[in-house]
């Protein structure tokens, strides 16, 4: 949440990998090579039979390599338990992925992807979900149209259209919502068949009854944000 769309990406230093292993062991080389090959061996047979922090410590300091300590630290250990590896991944990772097919999308077309907000009623009825939603899609890196609020479903429908936004969030209360969703979204649909048409909240008496006015998904607390925004890419173009 509170994603800052205007922030400033930091670019990484490029980094030469071949020439960074080429260094090392040259490195490696030149260390090996200043090393008694006789103590150095004597170290580490004395720390295959021990197998101790004291003989892998004596090793290094007769100039064994870190590769060699572990070596000879296995030689006649037991077998282990197995375990089955995982790939390890930031935690961030997924959402910075959404970020940046949608900051492709931009950069290829000059604007990112729009969603407009058909905020209903006063302030006081809209606010709190429309900025809630603009956060939510504000993850993906989508943009929001965020008006001041209209009196009726047709005037939200017609700004709606005129926008040319391909999404819609319909944003207002639970109670509000039987009088505004139904109209609202058949007049979007049949203007437009392909508009994705979302609604801020979860109503769970009225999603059924919803979903068959034509609305396509909910935007809530417990919606799976990365889940919803990957699905919006695809239906919006974002993610071609």
């Amino acid at each position: 949440m509170y994603p800052n769309l205007k922030e400033t990406r930091i670019e990484p230093v490029p980094v030469d990998a071949w020439a960074v292993q080429n260094e090392r062991t040259e490195a490696l080389k030149a260390a090996r090579a200043q090393a008694n090959a006789g103590n150095k061996q004597t170290a580490l047979d004395a720390l295959a039979k021990a197998s101790s922090v004291d003989a892998a410590i004596e090793a290094a300091a007769a100039g064994a390599t870190l590769g060699e300590i572990a070596q000879a630290a296995r030689t006649n250990a037991k077998p282990g338990p197995t375990i089955n590896s995982i790939r390890a991944q930031r935690g961030a990772q997924a959402f910075e992925s959404l970020r940046q097919k949608t900051e492709s999308f931009a950069a290829h077309t000059g604007q990112p992807p729009q969603v407009f907000l058909a905020t209903m009623g006063p302030l006081t009825q809209h606010k709190g979900r429309a900025d809630f939603v603009t956060a939510f899609l504000g993850v993906g890196g989508f943009e929001t149209i965020y008006p001041s609020g209209f009196d009726t479903p047709d005037a939200a429908a017609d700004a709606a259209l005129a926008s040319n936004a391909k999404a819609v969030v319909i944003c207002s209360t639970d109670a509000t919502y039987p009088d505004i969703v139904p109209a609202l979204t058949q007049k979007l649909k049949k203007a437009n068949p392909e508009l994705l048409v979302l609604l801020a909240g979860y109503p769970a008496e009225h999603v059924d009854a919803f979903k068959a006015a034509g609305v396509d998904d909910f935007i809530h607390l417990a919606a799976n944000c990365q889940s919803l925004l990957t699905t919006l890419q695809k239906k919006m173009g974002v993610a071609q």
